[in-house]
C-alpha cells in the first residue's frame, strides 16, 4: 500500500469533487449516517463546496492499487457556512467560538478496507493546515447523534466519539439539525432531521461540553 493524498482547490477541486459525492452515496448510507442520496442532491450539495474559496478537498489514492481513491476530506472556513450559521450563530459566542478563526471540517470518508491505517490522521493534519493558510487556529466539525440503542447500530459499530475524543475533540451542547432521506428501522426511507452535535478541538476551556 502506497497512499498518496492531494490536496485540491480551485480548478483542480471542480475536476475531483465528483469522487466526495460518490463516497457520499457509497459509504453514507452506512449508520450512524443512514443517508440515501440521489445524484441531483449531491450536486446541489457540492455546488456550495465549488462556490466557496476557502473549500480545500483532500484526495488519497492507493498508487499500489490502480490510483484507487481510497478517501476523501473537505474543509471550509467556519465563518462561510450560512446554513450552520442560520441555527447555531447567536450561540457560538457564548462557547467563545470566533468563527473567523475557526476552520471547519465537512467530511471525512474511507474505503472500509482502509480504516484504521493512520491515514485519517493524515488528512486531518492536511485539513488543519489549510485552515492555518487561511488564518484559522481552531478546528470544528459536526456528528450525526444517535441513540446508542438504536436498533439500526451494526452490532460491531465502534463508537466514533471514542476516535474524536482521541484526536483531541470535544462535544459541545450546540447542535444542528438536517433533513435528508434517512433509513427507517423499518428498512424505508423517509426524509427526517437528523441531529447533529457540534465538536470542537480542546485547545479552549471553559466550553460547555457533554
Amino acid at each position: 500500500m502506497h497512499v498518496e493524498i492531494d490536496n485540491h482547490s480551485g480548478e483542480s477541486l471542480v475536476a475531483e469533487i465528483g469522487v466526495l459525492a460518490e463516497f457520499r452515496l457509497r459509504y453514507f448510507r452506512e449508520f450512524p449516517y443512514l443517508y440515501v442520496g440521489t445524484e441531483q442532491g449531491e450536486r446541489e450539495h457540492l455546488a456550495e463546496y465549488i462556490a466557496n474559496p476557502t473549500t480545500r478537498l483532500l484526495v488519497a489514492r492507493d498508487r499500489n492499487a490502480g490510483d484507487r481513491v481510497v478517501g476523501v476530506a473537505i474543509g471550509t472556513m467556519l465563518s462561510t457556512e450560512t446554513e450552520i450559521f442560520r441555527q447555531i450563530g447567536e450561540s457560538l459566542p457564548s462557547h467563545k467560538i470566533v468563527p473567523e478563526r475557526f476552520y471547519y471540517f465537512g467530511e471525512m470518508i474511507f474505503d472500509p478496507e482502509y480504516r484504521h491505517r493512520g491515514i485519517g490522521k493524515r488528512m486531518l493534519e492536511m485539513l488543519k493546515n489549510a485552515g492555518r493558510k487561511q488564518g484559522a487556529n481552531r478546528f470544528c466539525f459536526l456528528a450525526v447523534a444517535r441513540e446508542y440503542n438504536d436498533v439500526r447500530r451494526p452490532a460491531d459499530h465502534i463508537d466514533s466519539e471514542l476516535i474524536f475524543r482521541k484526536f483531541g475533540f470535544v462535544k459541545t451542547d450546540v447542535s444542528v439539525t438536517f433533513e435528508w432521506p434517512t433509513i427507517q428501522p423499518d428498512g424505508r426511507v423517509e426524509r427526517t432531521s437528523n441531529r447533529l452535535d457540534l465538536w470542537i478541538d480542546t485547545l479552549e476551556t471553559g466550553v460547555s461540553s457533554r
